[in-house]
Order: structure tokens, then sequence, then C-alpha cells
């Protein structure tokens, strides 16, 4: 019976293999056969002994199914581990889980599981902002409506747009890579982290246990890594999913037909919009995006309370992490993928975004202050003439021109002047050195080259 939507709808394959448990099982044994192998290099057990254990591991023999077998009985589940694994270990056996506890091998699991999940994200972060830095590229010059309050501004390009979002994406992937740095420790120092049962050579021990691994130890351990690194972990993760969702949102918006300047991929010839509307195309994927991102920013909320446990350790944390960390993982993965394929094959239609630009020539009144300034009239006086103009002409149903004009706008306008002052390529500012600043940045914070084109 499958429960969680995650097994069969949301995730891709390689990032659940991450988190399915015959990998988790994995990941453990090669925690077991690591702190082996370190005690043998530092003669706390023999080298047979490790030997032993290793062709254990790399046998095969120790199976999920056997393990479940022992923790249905024993009801604990890293001393099924623990037992299975010295069934196999022949003379070995003796000396498996020597000196350590079951979190010892848990929390280590876990540095690994996301130590291997953070490269393959890297390069799915990396892949959408390459997209971003084609889209930025393309309509750097591309004038539009710019919007605030949900009302018609001062006009942008659709580059800057992208562009703006491609800056955010910089600064998530510095996020991730600062703290890929502190967040995926491991620890062998036993139940109070102390390290007691390894004598005086336990930190000795740890240390080499990381490097085999390739991973970093924690600094000062209860029974547990401290959490906070799991709390930061989620945080990075939380702020990409709101970048995720802010776009997805404006993709959202300018698709509805009121505006329809961006739309989704629909294919006409099999996708199905409504069950009882059959004209509707909908923007599912980015809907699906912003309906997951809400998702996973909600799990930090456990994983704070996991962070305070009674002294050295108890169970609180348990069971919520096993929900929360292989979910985040997951969905901010796939959410990421998703709003990719959104944005590689995205709909721009530019005749409707001229069209809205033509249709409302009242969002040049920033455009008609700043000249009118410029020619010598006091800057807020200009102000005052122009709010004139519009709100008489907004009472009348008029054009934002004609509103100009009976407020008597050519006593200090040429009709060219205003007819420049009114053209949206003559008031798009330096959006499109601006987007080439960020184009070029991004380009250099993930190696793209010049000409290189989206993968």
């Amino acid at each position: 019976m499958v429960v969680s939507p995650i097994e069969y709808r949301y995730g891709r394959r390689q990032v659940k293999k991450i988190f399915d448990d015959e990998t988790r099982l994995n990941y453990m044994l090669k925690v077991e056969a690591a702190i082996a192998k370190a005690e043998s290099e530092l003669g706390i057990i023999p080298q047979d002994a490790y030997n032993e254990i290793q062709r254990a591991v790399d046998s095969g023999s120790i199976t999920l199914d056997e393990v479940r077998q022992v923790e249905d009985e024993i009801k604990h589940d890293v001393m099924a581990v623990v037992r299975v694994l010295s069934k196999y270990s022949g003379s070995g056996s003796k000396y498996v889980h020597f000196g350590v506890t079951s979190n010892d091998i848990n929390d280590t699991a876990t540095a690994l599981q996301l130590h291997d999940f953070s490269s393959i994200y890297r390069s799915n972060l990396v892949s959408f902002m390459e997209t971003l830095v084609g889209l930025a590229s393309k309509y750097r010059d591309l004038p539009m409506m710019g919007r605030t309050h949900g009302q018609h501004a001062s006009p942008i390009t659709l580059g800057l747009k992208f562009a703006v979002y491609l800056a955010e994406m910089i600064r998530h992937l510095d996020r991730w890579d600062e703290m890929a740095g502190r967040a995926f420790a491991g620890k062998v120092l036993g139940p109070v982290g102390t390290g007691a049962a390894l004598g005086e050579m336990a930190l000795d021990v740890q240390k080499r246990v990381m490097d085999i691994l390739g991973i970093y130890p924690e600094d000062g351990a209860t029974q547990i890594v401290n959490r906070d690194r799991y709390i930061e972990y989620l945080s990075v993760i939380n702020g990409i999913s709101v970048t995720l969702e802010k776009i997805a949102t404006e993709i959202r918006n300018l698709q509805r037909p009121e505006i329809d300047e961006l739309s989704e991929y629909f294919d006409f010839e099999k996708q199905v919009g409504s069950s009882s509307m059959p004209s509707k195309v909908n923007p599912i994927n980015s809907e699906n995006v912003v309906s997951l991102s809400r998702f996973i920013r909600s799990l930090i909320i456990s994983e704070y309370e996991a962070g305070v446990t009674w002294h050295e350790r108890d169970l609180t944390n348990s069971a919520s992490e096993r929900f929360v960390i292989p979910y985040a993982s997951i969905l901010i993965d796939y959410a990421t993928d998703r709003l990719n394929g959104v944005l590689k094959t995205l709909i721009v239609k530019e005749d409707n975004i001229r069209r809205n630009l033509e249709n409302d020539d009242s969002i040049y009144s920033e455009s008609i202050v700043t000249i009118l300034t410029e020619r010598g009239m006091a800057r807020q006086d200009a102000h005052e003439f122009v709010r004139r103009s519009a709100m008489n002409a907004r009472s009348k149903g008029m054009s934002f021109r004609q509103g100009l004009l009976e407020n008597g706008i050519e006593r200090y306008l040429s009709k060219a002047d205003l007819d420049r002052a009114m053209d949206p390529a003559n008031f798009i500012g330096l959006a499109p050195i601006i987007c080439d600043t960020i184009v070029k940045k991004a380009k250099e914070r993930i190696g793209m080259k010049d000409g290189e084109q989206a993968s």
C-alpha cells in the first residue's frame, strides 16, 4: 500500500534513490565499515576483523528484508543492522559497532545522504541559473509593462524581470555552498559525546572515519550531531523555495487572460485543462511549484523543535526527521527541475506585451515628470501638473495624453518631446545594462562560457 504521493507523483528518481530504505541501509553499512577501518588502522581492533566486516558489507548478503525481520523482533532499527552485519562478519563479528552508539551510525549516514544529494541538487541549481541567463539575455531590451500594487507602473524589460530572479539565485548558490561546509557533519563519539569507549584515540578515530567517508566531524557532539546544522540546511532550501514561488506566481499572473503576456507550454493535441471546461489552459506546473514551495517551508518548524532535546539526547527528533529531511530534499529538487522545465518552454507573447503597453499611456507619468523637471519646472510642480492631468483624464475617461494636452502640456513640451517621453524604449533606463551585469556575474559564478547555451 502506497500512502505518500512522493512515492508515485513527486521527485526525480535519482534523488529519491538517495533517500530510499535500501540506500539508507547501504549508507549505514558504509559507516560501520569506515568505523572498523579507522579502528583497525589505529590499532583498536585487529586488521583481520575489519577485513571480515568490510567483506560482509561488500558481499550483498545483508538485505533490507532480513534487517526488517530482526527489527520487528527486537524493536531497534540500528541494532537490527548491527546484528545482521555481525551474522555475516565471521571472526570480525565481535568488533562490529565497537565503541559507538546508534546515532553515530544514523547521523553520519544522514550526512552522507545530504552530501550526495547536495552534489546532485547543485547541478540542478546551476541548470536553472543557465536557463535564467538565457532569458535575461534574450529579452534584455524588450520593454514591457511594469506593475506595482497590481497596477500599471513605468516600463521595465522582460529581461530585467528574469535578471532579478537570476541575482537571487546567485546568492542562493552562494548560501548553498557555504551551508555545505557546515551542515553535513558526522560523529562517532558514543552515547554522550565523550568518546569514552574508544579511549584516548576517540577523536583520531572520528577524524579518520570522516576522512574515509569524505565528510567532516562534529566539533562538539552530544549523542547526536547538533541540529543547528540541519536547521541551516532547511533554511537555505526554504530561501530557494521562496524564489521559486515568486517566479511561478509571476508566470501565473502574466498568463491571466486579461494580461496574457507569458504562458506555460500546453500540449493542444493531448493535454486536458479541466474536467468540466474543455477550453481551459491552466498554469498547472507553476501552481504545483507554488504548492510544493509552501509545503517545503512548513517542514522547518518541526526541525526547530527537533533542535531541543533532553540533556544529551532523547527520541523526540527521530520520527519527524524521517519525514522532514527526505521530503524537503526531494521536493526542492523536484520543484526546481519542474520550474526549469516551465522556463525552458515558456511562451513569450511579444505582441501582447506591446499591446498592453499601448493600451495604457498613463505608465509614462514618471517619464513626463522627469522631462518637465529637466526643462526647468520644479520637480514638485511637475509632479502636481502631471497628477492633475492624469486624474482629470481618468475621471473623464480620456487617455493620459489627452489629459496632458487638455492641461496645457504644449506650453512646456513639443509634440515631438511628448512622443519621445511616451516611447517605452526611451524609458527603460539602464535595464539592459543591469541585465548584462547580472548575467556576467552569474556566468562567472557557474562557469558558463559566453555563447554557451543552457542545457
